[in-house]
C-alpha cells in the first residue's frame, strides 16, 4: 500500500506542504529512485539543522545574534522555526524570553512614567514616581524572575500535553519549550505605547501557533485541536462546576421549605 499524499514515501512519516527533504529519515522528495536513469541530486539542506542566530553569539557576536533571530522570528515564523533544530538545549531559549521580558516590563514602566508626566497624575513629582518604577522593575527581576520562569515551564507543558494528546508531539518537550522561548520577540513592540503591548500580545500568540506546528512538524489541523484542548477543558470544568453550585444551592432551598 502506497502511502498517501503529505506522507514520506521512505519512512510514512508527516509532512508539510513546502517540504524538499523529509525532517525524519532525510529522504530528498521528487528525487528519481537510484537506478532509474538520472543521476540523484544532491540532498537539500533538512529543516531542522540549522540553530538560530542567537545560539552562535559567540561567533557572531551579542548583538548582531540578538538582531537577527529577532527579526527572523518575528517576521519570518515559519522559516525560523521550519528550521529550528529540536534539540540544542534549552537555556539560549530560556534567555531569549527573559531577555525580551524583562525588555517588555521595562518599556511599560517607562510608558507609565511618561503618562503620569503628561497628566500629571504621579503623586510626589515625576522623580518619586520614576524611583517607584525603577524599585518595580527590581522587585520583579529579583522575585517574579523566578515565577514567571516557572509559568513558562508550565505553559510549554501544558501546551507539549496537549500536543501528546492530539498525537503530535513525536519532537519531544526540548523542542516544545524551545519554540515557546522563541516566541516572546513581539514583546518588543512595547516600545510603542497604548497599542504596542496588545500588538504584541496578538502577534506572539500567532508566532506560538506556527512555532508549535513547525517544531513538533504536524499539521495545522492537530496544532489547532491542540491548542483548543486547554479551552475546551477549561470550558467543562467551568459547566461541572456550575452544575454542581446549581444543585448544592437547590438542595438548600429543599432544606429550607422543609
Amino acid at each position: 500500500m502506497s502511502p498517501g499524499p503529505g506522507v514520506c514515501p521512505s519512512c510514512g512519516a508527516p509532512l508539510l506542504p513546502g517540504d524538499d527533504v523529509c525532517p525524519f529519515c532525510g529522504e530528498v522528495l521528487g528525487a528519481p529512485r537510484p537506478g532509474a536513469g538520472s543521476p540523484r541530486p544532491e540532498p537539500a539542506p533538512a529543516p531542522g539543522i540549522e540553530p538560530p542566530a542567537w545560539e552562535e553569539r559567540r561567533r557572531l557576536g551579542f548583538w548582531v545574534s540578538l538582531w537577527v533571530t529577532w527579526r527572523d522570528s518575528v517576521f519570518r515564523p515559519v522559516e525560523f522555526f521550519r528550521r529550528l533544530p529540536p534539540r540544542g538545549g534549552i537555556g539560549s531559549a530560556l534567555g531569549f524570553a527573559v531577555l525580551f521580558s524583562a525588555l517588555a516590563l521595562l518599556l511599560n514602566i517607562y510608558w507609565g512614567l511618561v503618562e503620569g508626566a503628561l497628566t500629571g497624575t504621579q503623586e510626589g513629582g515625576a522623580l518619586l514616581y520614576a524611583a517607584g518604577g525603577l524599585f518595580m522593575a527590581f522587585l520583579w527581576l529579583a522575585f517574579a524572575l523566578p515565577l514567571y520562569v516557572g509559568v513558562l515551564f508550565a505553559l510549554a507543558g501544558i501546551l507539549h500535553l496537549c500536543f501528546m494528546i492530539v498525537g503530535a508531539g513525536r519532537q519531544g518537550f526540548e523542542a516544545t519549550f524551545r519554540g515557546v522561548g522563541y516566541t516572546h520577540g513581539p514583546a518588543a513592540f512595547a516600545i510603542f505605547p497604548f497599542f504596542g503591548p496588545l500588538l504584541g500580545m496578538i502577534w506572539g500568540t500567532v508566532i506560538l501557533f506556527v512555532a508549535m506546528r513547525e517544531v513538533q512538524r504536524t499539521t495545522n489541523g492537530r496544532a489547532t485541536l491542540a491548542f483548543l484542548l486547554p479551552l475546551v477543558a477549561f470550558m467543562t470544568l467551568f459547566i461541572v462546576l456550575a452544575v454542581l453550585v446549581a444543585l448544592i444551592l437547590a438542595g438548600s432551598d429543599l432544606g429550607t421549605l422543609e
